[in-house]
């Protein structure tokens, strides 16, 4: 149970756990970014042939960036990286398609591919190396195709307007060598220190349960056992009462759960009347026991309470068997009465907690 909970908490990390992404902090530094994007965005409305690729653009930039943010995974995953490379060449598209073109070398429409390179330098951190490079290419021959159409230098323009964003690139890969073993060390530790320390308290609850199963024995058993060791014959009462402890002991090491649901004392004032109580505990049975103990409904554990203590304190004479079902039958736990005469009385408790009785 412990290794599948440090399995769990290992699939859920990724570099973002290292770099603060999952924290207030980034969400203020992303809407700063935001902000910035926007604000230009407005500010070259008064320029272009339509504001609507260019709203539409902004929208993929702000789309790509909180994606960066928010989509698990360590690599990023294979759909998420394809949109994110694409979203480069794609807002950029949009962007062109309406400026004019003595914009090719303006800083008006740094917001298009300098957004998108942003977002390629978080894809390297993220463990996606290729594709940032690959949208970097695809806004060079955007660039260079409205350079093209408009009559100047495609090579130059590319050049100009996306060359200068590989150098925060490259610095993202070089960091991305540094980071992300550091990062995969710093994870193997953790799952280690977590599967320690689950051992070390399933270590110690196993040592605290044995001393309390020690205490109970002693309380119990020692007062008996320094009789018999006495050498004095036993009396019939006491013979009686050694049969009860036996009993006793037999039922909390065969059915521990029922010493859970309170049934100790019932049982023993059933014994005492002459009846033959018998405790099944089979709750353990194909289940994976969790911290020492198998885990039983709380409505299911009510009712069979309940139950079999009425049936208990009821009984003067025959046989009761109350027995807990494995937790993946339909009926949880049943309660059986057999009385002298033959007759019997049988009741069922299913998964809800619900009782039905039969004669």
């Amino acid at each position: 149970m412990t290794n599948r909970r440090a399995a769990r908490t290992t699939q859920r990390e990724d570099v973002r756990d290292l770099l603060g992404m999952r924290q207030p902090g980034a969400w203020l530094v992303l809407a700063v970014f935001l902000a910035g994007t926007w604000i230009t965005i407005a500010y070259t409305f008064s320029g272009v042939s339509s504001i609507w690729p260019m709203i539409l653009g902004g929208l993929v930039i702000s789309a790509s960036a909180i994606a960066i943010m928010q989509v698990p995974g360590d690599p990023l995953p294979l759909w998420t990286t394809a949109a994110l490379a694409a979203s480069g060449p794609v807002s950029c598209a949009l962007a062109v398609s309406v400026s004019p073109a003595h914009w090719a070398i303006s800083v008006l429409l740094v917001w298009a591919h300098g957004g998108a390179v942003a977002v390629y330098c978080f894809m390297c951190v993220r463990g996606r190396l290729v594709a940032p490079w690959l949208g970097l290419v695809g806004e060079a021959v955007v660039f260079g195709v409205w350079g093209q159409v408009n009559g100047q230098s495609p090579v130059g323009i590319a050049l100009a307007v996306v060359a200068i964003d590989a150098a925060p690139l490259i610095m993202a890969m070089l960091f991305s060598f540094t980071l992300r073993p550091a990062a995969k060390a710093v994870f193997a530790l953790r799952t280690q220190t977590i599967t320690q320390v689950g051992r070390l308290s399933a270590e110690s609850a196993a040592a605290e349960e044995r001393a309390s199963q020690v205490r109970t024995l002693d309380h119990l058993a020692r007062p008996m056992l320094e009789r018999i060791a006495s050498g004095e014959e036993l009396t019939a009462e006491e013979r009686r009462e050694c049969a009860l402890l036996e009993a006793h002991l037999r039922d909390r090491l065969r059915a521990p759960l029922m010493s859970t649901l309170d049934l100790d004392e019932p049982a023993y004032r059933a014994r005492t009347q002459g009846v033959e109580v018998v405790f099944i505990d089979d709750s353990r049975a194909d289940v994976a026991v969790a911290d020492g103990e198998a885990q039983i409904d709380p409505r299911v554990a009510s009712a069979v309470s309940g139950l079999a203590t009425t049936v208990l304190d009821e009984a003067d004479e025959g046989q009761i068997y109350v027995r807990v079902s494995p937790p993946d039958r339909p009926i949880a736990a049943s309660v059986l009465h057999r009385r002298a005469d033959g007759s019997s009385i049988r009741s069922e408790i299913d998964q809800s907690g619900a009782v039905r009785s039969f004669s």
